[in-house]
């Protein structure tokens, strides 16, 4: 966790796993203090609800976004590599706590859309300015969501044939390929 530390830290990755591992249902503050280690009352000494811990939460993925789109826009490989290699990583902490957003968000959590809208415009925006086109920006981006949604599925190393990282760096290339439209950016 970026935001926080000690047993607020616990629970929240507690809490960010339950989501992801078990939905909404699972995610109990029962469930949570038990996966963290603490009684019932000792968790909710930390986060009084489960809204508490939502907004929590979105602290914690606004920051991580922050930080990813930061390390994106220094990447000396570029923007376009970095967002579509990481995008094979379903194990990151940052993938985690974007699942459990997802997780809040369908339903319909306006807070957690909103928070994933912005982290989506945060990395749009790092891809835009580096690329110098908008609409390549934004393939880039949704090619790195379909790789992300792809991955969820893959099969273990060496069986896999849809999605490899060289399927990754194939794209990677024809995207490197294309030409850049940067003076049209600024009107986009």
């Amino acid at each position: 966790m970026i935001t926080l530390e000690g047993p607020p830290a616990r629970v929240l990755t507690a809490y960010t796993h339950l989501l992801v591992e078990r939905g909404i249902r699972g995610a109990t503050l029962e469930a949570v203090a038990r996966r963290a280690g603490l009684s019932k009352s000792g968790a909710l000494h930390h986060f009084a609800s489960v809204g508490a811990l939502n907004a929590a939460l979105f602290v914690e993925l606004r920051a991580q976004a922050r930080h990813d789109a930061e390390a994106m826009r220094r990447a000396p490989e570029g923007s376009v590599r970095y967002y579509l290699v990481s995008s094979l990583d379903r194990d990151s902490e940052l993938e985690r706590v974007i699942e459990a957003g997802y997780r809040i968000a369908q339903t319909g959590d306006e807070a957690a859309l909103e928070v994933l809208r912005a982290c989506r415009r945060d990395w749009l925006e790092v891809l835009a300015a580096d690329t110098g086109d908008a609409s390549l920006a934004r393939m880039v981006l949704f090619a790195g969501d379909g790789v992300n949604h792809n991955a969820l599925m893959n099969l273990p190393a060496g069986e896999e044939d849809v999605l490899t990282p060289e399927h990754v760096e194939s794209l990677i290339v024809a995207f490197e390929q294309m030409p850049s439209r940067r003076t049209s950016t600024a009107a986009e």
